[in-house]
């Protein structure tokens, strides 16, 4: 299957990231791999990237070179419906990957778009396989992060099928929060970056702009949070995750073995 160029994606030529260093590690696909084996696995990321915000990763029903760690940034992972709606999946956050799927020479079956400006992590879906092979602490590294975040996926479909509008959105806000706090974990705050719009919301819980907009407006005049300027203040955490019924144990990495 042809591959086309995706121009929004501009390699970096210097000064980039060695994982070794990386900052998300602890998080990412390397976590698990012990420090003398880190040069012979980064020889397989093929290239770091950064692409602007609201730009296209990767389309649905097209093939991608790649699949990708996110350095830094946000980035929604969603389908587009037949009548041209949106349905986010989830928003992938530093150490995060993204286009792993069951069949990885076939075409993606989500599409990826930058929300900030975002520094991607590239490793080839070609050689991708020969890595799980002959690194176990790689292949172990993916099934905990998978088991993760399968783990959340059921959470936030259990919210999105049996609960009301501000539990929803009460559930989405939470857990943002708490994993913005795991990955930033020297930050104390209750005010976290928050480059989402009214729209994107919508789109992951499945409310319409106004409909998010009201609950919003409620949850702010509850004492609970509030949005403004691209961050999210939260006043009552405890709360928030009782009206969302969100466990926050659900955003951690657990060791498979």
């Amino acid at each position: 299957m042809k591959v086309e160029t995706n121009n929004n994606l501009i390699p970096i030529e210097h000064n980039k990231t060695v994982c070794a260093e990386c900052s998300v590690r602890r998080l990412a696909l390397f976590h698990g791999v012990p420090e003398h084996e880190l040069d012979w696995t980064q020889d397989y990321r093929s290239n770091q990237f950064t692409i602007a915000p609201r730009k296209e990763i990767f389309r649905e029903s097209h093939p991608s070179e790649y699949m990708y760690t996110i350095y830094h940034g946000w980035v929604a992972v969603f389908k587009t419906l037949d009548n041209g709606k949106r349905q986010i999946l989830r928003i992938a956050l530093p150490g995060d990957m993204i286009g792993f799927q069951p069949n990885l020479r076939a075409a993606m079956n989500t599409s990826a778009m930058s929300l900030t400006e975002t520094v991607l992590c590239g490793f080839s879906t070609q050689t991708m396989p020969e890595l799980l092979r002959k690194n176990l602490s790689v292949a172990r590294s993916l099934t905990e992060i998978n088991a993760r975040d399968m783990n959340i996926c059921h959470g936030r479909l259990t919210t999105i099928g049996q609960q009301t509008a501000i539990e929803r959105i009460a559930f989405f806000c939470a857990e943002l929060f708490y994993r913005l706090k795991v990955i930033y974990s020297h930050e104390d705050d209750c005010e976290i970056q928050f480059p989402l719009s009214q729209e994107d919301i919508g789109d992951a819980t499945g409310l319409t702009k106004i409909h998010v907009n009201r609950t919003l407006k409620a949850l702010r005049e509850d004492g609970l949070l509030q949005i403004s300027g691209k961050a999210m203040k939260i006043f009552d955490l405890d709360r928030l995750c009782e009206l969302g019924n969100f466990d926050p144990v659900s955003v951690h990495l657990h060791n498979l073995y």
